[in-house]
């Protein structure tokens, strides 16, 4: 639809006023973990053409084409949510690329603007012209957005509805137990505490990126591994050696472990990451 002049100035200045008030998720924060049952997905239309002639398929008329995607968090608690770009092709050029999910969260009543310049950044700066496609937004529940198309001459708002899609499965889900665990100050060397672990993908989809397991002792020892890939509902089993250092009996020895330590994997669920397990002395 077609606003007035008087109109594209107020939705400016909203645009301004929502840019100021952008937030990633705060440092220290936590981000609400997502359940993969309850999630609902945006998917909105960028158009980020420069100023240029006509292109081949005739799509554009000639000048310059911009989107900001406004993102508003309703509720009085924080909400984190994920989000992607696909860049669209003519239907004789290869598929377009496909950045992967980052995280971000708002506070409370606080709003993000995406626009072109954000768009760019989520393929890591790597494509200087991203031309057409989506912004896809996951999120454990519903947000207001909106998306806003500006060229030299007019102006379109439209409010995005979001779906429900079936994202179960779509996700990998990573979790550890501590299987056992053993301290041991039987040598020269110190004191060691031998952790058998199991690592398992509750998820169908596999984990192909690497990814790291800390295991600490709560007298101050640690080990980090690195696992190189899990496949889709498989269990891997590793063993932490922790030390030489001190006793870890204080009277007690408690062990943590952090699958994903790094936080490197997005998950379907991002709160069973962790185990504990004490043996009392």
């Amino acid at each position: 639809m077609k606003i007035s002049y008087t109109l594209f100035l107020s939705l400016a200045f909203i645009t301004i006023l929502c840019s100021a008030i952008t937030s990633v998720s705060a440092v220290g924060e936590p981000v609400k973990a997502m359940d993969n049952q309850s999630k609902v997905m945006y998917s909105v239309k960028f158009v980020c053409v420069p100023l240029v002639g006509p292109d081949k398929e005739e799509a554009f008329v000639p000048q310059n084409y911009s989107t900001v995607i406004n993102v508003h968090n309703p509720y009085s608690h924080s909400i984190s949510f994920l989000k992607k770009a696909v860049i669209a092709q003519s239907e004789d050029e290869q598929r377009g690329n496909i950045s992967k999910f980052m995280k971000d969260a708002l506070k409370p009543d606080q709003a993000l603007s995406i626009n072109c310049k954000d768009i760019v950044s989520l393929f890591n700066n790597t494509s200087s012209s991203i031309g057409d496609g989506f912004v896809v937004i996951l999120s454990d529940e519903k947000l207001d957005v909106s998306s806003v198309y500006t060229t030299q001459s007019s102006i379109d708002v439209e409010y995005i509805q979001p779906n429900t899609p079936n994202t179960s499965d779509k996700l990998p889900d990573l979790t550890i137990k501590i299987v056992n665990f053993k301290p041991s100050c039987q040598t020269s060397q110190g004191c060691f505490v031998i952790v058998e672990l199991k690592v398992t993908n509750l998820s169908g989809v596999p984990v192909n990126t690497p990814f790291n397991i800390k295991t600490n002792s709560d007298n101050g020892l640690s080990a980090t591994q690195t696992i190189p890939f899990i496949s889709g509902s498989t269990s891997q089993t590793v063993t932490a050696v922790l030390g030489p250092g001190n006793n870890c009996w204080d009277p007690d020895c408690q062990v943590d472990t952090f699958v994903d330590s790094s936080n490197i994997v997005i998950e379907s669920d991002e709160t069973n990451n962790k185990d504990s397990s004490t043996i009392i002395g």
